[in-house]
C-alpha cells in the first residue's frame, strides 16, 4: 500500500533501488514515484512512496511514456535513479519532460566506451589511443602500432568481457577467446600501467567535489577485489586527479549529482578508464560514508530538494576496506567461517553470494566473486590487512563439477535495441 500523496512536497521519480534510497528521497521531502521491477517488490518500499509502477525500467521509452502520462497528471521535480541498470531511462524521461538533471546524451557518452574516448580526445583532456575492433587483424593492427592493449565490450560493466593483450604473441590466442565469448564488436584500448583509484564526486550545479577516493586490489582478469580508503595519495596526485575528473565531467555534461570515475595513475599522470553519472557499486558509497561520514544518496536528495549548500568533505575518520571473497571454481559443499567473522566488532557488513548446492564460475566479472567483507580500522593499511585477516577465515569449499561449461556468451553486455531511442549514440564517430 503506498503513502497518501502530500500535494505540496515536490515529486521525484526514482527508477529502481532499494528501500534504504526511498527512505532518504522521504526524508529530503519528496513524494515519490517509484519505477521498480519484480525482483525489487518489497512492501516497505511500497509503503514509502506516493505511486508505485511495476515494469520493466530497463527499457527507456516505456518509462519515457509512463512517466509523461505521470507527469501531466502531477509534474515531476525530477526522474533520477542510483543504479546502473536505471540510468538511460532516467535519462530518457529526463530528456523528453525538459526537467532539469542529466541528459540522454551525457548517459550515452558515458555508456559508450569508444564515444567516451572520442570525446576526451576531441576537447583535448587527454588521448589514449582507442579503436573499434572485430577480429584477430584488427587487434594485431593496434598491437602493432600502440604496444599492449586491453579489449572490452563497447557497452558494459563489471569487467565482463576484459582482457589484456600484452603483445603480439598474445593476440591470436585472445581473438580466439574473443570470438568464443561472442565478443564480435570490441573497443581496443592502450594498456595503461599503474595502481587504479575510483573517484566518487558529487556535482553541484557544475561545481565538481571529490568525496573520496578509493584505492583497489584487482585479479588479473581485471576484476576487483579490494577496496580501500583513504587511498594513501599525495596531495600532488590528488589534486592532478580531481583536475582531470572536474574537466571530464564538464566535458560530458554531467552538472548535478553523484558520479563514479576509475582512473589509473601513470607514470605521465592520471589518466581515466571510464566514469558513470552514478554514486559507485562494490558498496564503495557506505565505504565513504564510514570514513568520511558522508552519505552520497542522501546528499543527492537534499541537493535534489534545494535544502543543502555544496559541501566540503572533512578529513578521514579512520580507514575502511572492503574484501571480496572468491572460492576455486565447482559447486559449494560447505561454507564455514562466516559466523565468527561476523561477530568482529570492526565488521561494518558481510554479505554471502553463495550456499551449499550453488556453483561457483571462474572469475571473469564481479558477479562470481563470492561474497562481500567491509571493516574499518584505525587507519587505511589496518583496515586493508584485517580484511585480508578476516576474509582469509571464512571458507568456501567447492568439489569440482562433473563438466566445465563453456564460456558465457557476451551477450549480457551488448546493446539493447531500444538503448538508441531512433538514433546514433553521440560521438561514436561510426
Amino acid at each position: 500500500m503506498t503513502h497518501e500523496n502530500n500535494e505540496d512536497a515536490p515529486r521525484i521519480a526514482v527508477i529502481g533501488g532499494q528501500v534504504a534510497t526511498l527512505k532518504k528521497a522521504r526524508q529530503a521531502g519528496f513524494d515519490i514515484v517509484w519505477v521498480y521491477g519484480p525482483h525489487e517488490l518489497d512492501t516497505a518500499g511500497l509503503e514509502l512512496v506516493a505511486e508505485a509502477h511495476l515494469t520493466d525500467y530497463r527499457d527507456p521509452r516505456a518509462v519515457a511514456d509512463l512517466l509523461a502520462a505521470v507527469h501531466r497528471h502531477r509534474p515531476l521535480a525530477r526522474v533520477i535513479s542510483m543504479i546502473e541498470d536505471g540510468l538511460e531511462s532516467a535519462a530518457a524521461a529526463t530528456t523528453a519532460l525538459g526537467l532539469p538533471g542529466t541528459g540522454l546524451d551525457t548517459v550515452r557518452v558515458l555508456q559508450d566506451k569508444l564515444a567516451f574516448r572520442e570525446l576526451l580526445a576531441e576537447r583535448g583532456i587527454e588521448g589514449v589511443a582507442s579503436r573499434l575492433g572485430h577480429d584477430e587483424a584488427d587487434i594485431r593492427a593496434f598491437v602493432a602500432e600502440f604496444g599492449p592493449a586491453v579489449i572490452k565490450p563497447r557497452y558494459g560493466s563489471g569487467s565482463l568481457g576484459v582482457r589484456l593483450v600484452p603483445g603480439p604473441e598474445a593476440v591470436a590466442e585472445v581473438a580466439a577467446w574473443a570470438a568464443e565469448f561472442g565478443l564480435h564488436t570490441f573497443v581496443m584500448e592502450q594498456y595503461l600501467r599503474g595502481p587504479e583509484f575510483s573517484v566518487e564526486a558529487f556535482s553541484f550545479a557544475g561545481e565538481h567535489v571529490v568525496v573520496a577516493y578509493t584505492a583497489k586490489e584487482k585479479l588479473d582478469s581485471f576484476v576487483e577485489v579490494g577496496h580501500i580508503q583513504p587511498a594513501g595519495l599525495d596531495a600532488d596526485a590528488t589534486a592532478a586527479i580531481a583536475s582531470l575528473v572536474g574537466r571530464m565531467l564538464d566535458a560530458v555534461g554531467v552538472t548535478d549529482g553523484p558520479s563514479h570515475s576509475e582512473v589509473i595513475l601513470t607514470a605521465d599522470g592520471p589518466r581515466l578508464v571510464e566514469s558513470h553519472n552514478r554514486r559507485g557499486g562494490d558498496r564503495i558509497a557506505d565505504l565513504a560514508t564510514e570514513v568520511y561520514g558522508t552519505d552520497i544518496d542522501a546528499l543527492a536528495f537534499l541537493w535534489y530538494a534545494g535544502r543543502t549548500a555544496p559541501i566540503t568533505p572533512g578529513p578521514a575518520r579512520g580507514g575502511g576496506a572492503i574484501r571480496f571473497l572468491t572460492a576455486e571454481p565447482g559447486v559449494v559443499e560447505s561454507v564455514t567461517g562466516a559466523d565468527d567473522v561476523r561477530a568482529d566488532p570492526r565488521v561494518v557488513a558481510l554479505q554471502l553470494s553463495v550456499a551449499p548446492g550453488d556453483t561457483v564460475d571462474p572469475i571473469a566479472w564481479s558477479y562470481d566473486r563470492s561474497g562481500l567483507l567491509m571493516v574499518r580500522g584505525d587507519s587505511a593499511d589496518d583496515a586493508r590487512e584485517l580484511a585480508h585477516e578476516l576474509a582469509a577465515r571464512i571458507t568456501v569449499r567447492t568439489r569440482p563439477e562433473a563438466a566445465p561449461g563453456a564460456p558465457r556468451p557476451i551477450t549480457a553486455v551488448a546493446p539493447r535495441p531500444e538503448r538508441l531511442l531512433g538514433s546514433t549514440p553521440t560521438g561514436t564517430g561510426t
